[in-house]
């Protein structure tokens, strides 16, 4: 009877210890762990990073095409008006001058905040150029970038001067009090060159201002709006016959409304369409 209730004790001491082993243990809470940054500043590794990069482009100056002229000056370019460039219409009959090209940059109204008070043929009907007025000894500029090609007095124009321009133009401002450069000289468009005055043939003072084309003057209202005195966008088409020079004034280029063309004779334009 003893080791039946010694072998209930044993059996039962045996149950519980397995069900103690069986048992997990409650995970006591624990406090969340705190981290110290520090306060000053640490510095970043000295790097350049720029060759990841693309490189800056560069900005490009804007220019207007230039033609080959003659810069070499004789001495009958220096003391006469009309003088043909041979550089000019020597491949062909025609030059083109594509105005709408030249920027901003490299144009000037030749007297700035000055107004017509004879236009070009005028009431003789012989009138050279456009008179142009504002006060006496103000400052006549050059209207494009050039060369001079000629500055002395000459008969009813007084103290002329000639710039011949890389786009095949010239221009002639004439009754100057006083020239400021002279033959060889080398212009940009803006630059002073005269002061107005009443030299020569001339009732008042003023500019008495021409362009030419191989020595052959036409309107130079083709070229400028003398009404708001800025540079026409125009193109101009110049077609030497003879000893005269015809010019035209286009929005496009004939071939850029007809097709490509190709000079086939001296009088004529054929068009590839």
């Amino acid at each position: 009877m003893t080791s039946k209730i010694h072998n209930s004790i044993l059996i039962l001491s045996l149950i519980l210890f397995a069900s103690c082993r069986t048992q997990k243990p409650t995970p006591r809470p624990t406090s969340p762990e705190t981290v110290d940054f520090p306060t000053a500043n640490i510095p970043l590794p000295a790097m350049d990073f720029n060759f990841i990069l693309p490189e800056t482009p560069e900005l490009t100056m804007s220019h207007s095409p230039r033609k080959d002229i003659t810069e070499a000056l004789t001495p009958h370019d220096k003391s006469q008006i009309a003088v043909k460039d041979p550089k000019l219409f020597k491949e062909n009959n025609t030059e083109i001058i594509n105005l709408s090209l030249i920027p901003s940059g490299e144009y000037a109204f030749p007297l700035p905040n000055g107004n017509v008070i004879s236009p070009y043929g005028g009431r003789r009907r012989h009138h050279s150029g456009v008179d142009i007025k504002t006060c006496a000894n103000d400052t006549i500029v050059s209207a494009f970038d050039g060369i001079v090609r000629m500055a002395k007095p000459f008969a009813a124009y007084g103290n002329v001067i000639i710039v011949r321009h890389y786009n095949g133009l010239e221009t002639i401002y004439s009754h100057n009090s006083k020239n400021l450069v002279k033959p060889g000289d080398r212009v940009l468009a803006g630059q002073p060159i005269a002061l107005t005055g009443q030299t020569g043939r001339a009732t008042t003072e003023h500019l008495h201002f021409e362009t030419r084309i191989n020595g052959v003057h036409f309107n130079p209202n083709i070229i400028f709006n003398m009404a708001k005195r800025e540079l026409r966008s125009k193109c101009l088409v110049c077609t030497q016959k003879g000893n005269n020079v015809i010019v035209k004034s286009v929005d496009l280029l004939p071939h850029q409304k007809k097709g490509s063309y190709v000079p086939a004779s001296p009088d004529k334009w054929v068009y590839n369409e």
